[in-house]
């Protein structure tokens, strides 16, 4: 038997006593799936003065509108309450992290930004929104109520649209990823992101035979911002897809500017663990990339982790082999680090092996770690792959890696990352001096 819902006559939403069933099915669900949920108190002001303006009739139609247009924000898992006279309780069920209350925020606050035309006149919506986010801000119905009323207070006494989260800490943490991530879309759409690179140098030889792409990102006062500080951001909303996709660009097309102008040196690019799961996108991006040149080469190599390969060893053997046919190579990035090396290399067709800096620690002082580095690099040599080793800093670890028949490394030892219209400058010092 389906559970009858009460509806207010005015505006077809739930009634308020609505809520209390609803937070009941969401704590339910919180505990058991351990899930998140937001909770938005949202407050219509100026009521009284739109009264005196439009009559009765005039604000009845405004606040349906109102209440149309929150209704109309959300996503099939929220739910919107008419909860007082002038308020109404979006509860978002639909975000997956703490973070996503900002998204629903967003949308609530673009549609309701509106003006509304009724009665003849334009009016601009003035709102207040107090926000409690679960499980943090209350075990109990009541609780969680209580503390969203709290912040609306809160809310009104800052300024006319404004929020404010019950969780000052809580919400200043969101607050600053918020900042951070349209910062990370403003430098995409100002390509203002900074590539640069890190030499790779021939173990046995000294010379230059590659470098490794890395994005960073200047913030409104053009000051770098480092990669722990927006990578992980950016990996959490997706944004990664977009810096990757810029990376991968410009990347290619400094490949084939080199590869015209006669300078042989291949060109390696990170690849995020989220952009290897979403596949399909990353191959429509390579498709583009080939499509667009025509066929000319860019000596690319995507490096990928040895951790989300092993996630799915077989569904990541056949992704990589179709970004093999697109003529990109293959470097399995981090390696090492797993407990899955072995049986992850028995099954996949890569260029290269990338040994991760954790392995260079306390090499060559440590007899043990150097034991260790010496077999990763015996083992990837054994199954005829080209062997790198990231985190170089001295002189006796590239001995080491001269020592053990090592290919390539990279490091501060050789430099540290270049501004990419910096490094053929760079290189033709190196070589003049090596």
């Amino acid at each position: 038997m389906t559970e009858y819902t009460p509806l207010d006559e005015l505006t077809g939403l739930p009634e308020r006593g609505h809520l209390w069933s609803v937070l009941d099915d969401v704590l339910i669900q919180i505990r058991r799936a351990k899930t998140h949920c937001g909770v938005l108190l949202i407050d219509i002001g100026n009521m009284d003065n739109i009264q005196k303006s439009i009559g009765e009739e005039g604000s009845e139609e405004y606040f349906k509108l109102i209440a149309s247009r929150i209704k109309n924000s959300l996503w099939e898992m929220d739910t919107a309450i008419r909860f007082e006279k002038n308020q109404f309780v979006v509860v978002a069920n639909s975000i997956l992290k703490t973070e996503d209350i900002h998204v629903v925020m967003n949308k609530i606050i673009e549609y309701l930004a509106l003006d509304c035309e009724v009665a003849g006149q334009n009016i601009t919506p003035l709102i207040s929104i107090g926000i409690t986010l679960l499980p943090f801000d209350g075990s109990e119905v009541d609780e969680i109520i209580e503390n969203t009323i709290s912040a609306l207070k809160t809310a009104k006494t800052n300024s006319e649209n404004s929020y404010s989260y019950y969780n000052t800490d809580l919400g200043l943490k969101i607050e600053s990823q918020e900042a951070i991530k349209q910062s990370i879309l403003s430098t995409l759409a100002d390509e203002s992101f900074v590539l640069k690179l890190q030499p790779k140098i021939n173990t046995k030889s000294g010379a230059v035979c590659g470098v490794e792409t890395l994005v960073r990102m200047r913030d409104i006062d053009g000051v770098i911002v480092t990669p722990d500080e927006f990578i992980p951001i950016a990996e959490n909303s997706n944004l990664i897809l977009k810096i990757g996709d810029w990376v991968l660009e410009k990347a290619h097309k400094l490949g084939i500017e080199w590869q015209e102008k006669g300078i042989d040196v291949p060109i390696s690019v990170n690849i995020s663990d989220v952009q290897f799961k979403n596949g399909a996108s990353l191959l429509s991006t390579l498709h583009k990339l080939v499509t667009e040149s025509k066929g000319k080469s860019s000596n690319l190599t995507l490096e990928v982790s040895e951790n989300v390969i092993a996630e799915n060893v077989e569904l990541a053997a056949a992704l990589l082999f179709e970004i093999q046919s697109y003529g990109f190579r293959i470097s399995i990035d981090g390696f090492g680090v797993g407990f899955s090396s072995l049986s992850v290399l028995s099954k996949l067709k890569v260029d290269e092996i990338k040994i991760d800096r954790h392995f260079l620690k306390d090499v060559p002082s440590d007899p043990k770690s150097t034991a260790i580095l010496k077999s990763i690099i015996m083992l990837g040599k054994s199954m005829d792959f080209r062997v790198v080793v990231m985190g170089v800093e001295t002189k006796a670890q590239s001995d080491i890696l001269k020592k053990y028949e090592c290919d390539e490394f990279q490091g501060f030892l050789i430099s540290e990352p270049l501004d990419w219209d910096e490094f053929l400058g760079w290189l033709n010092n190196y070589n003049q001096s090596n």
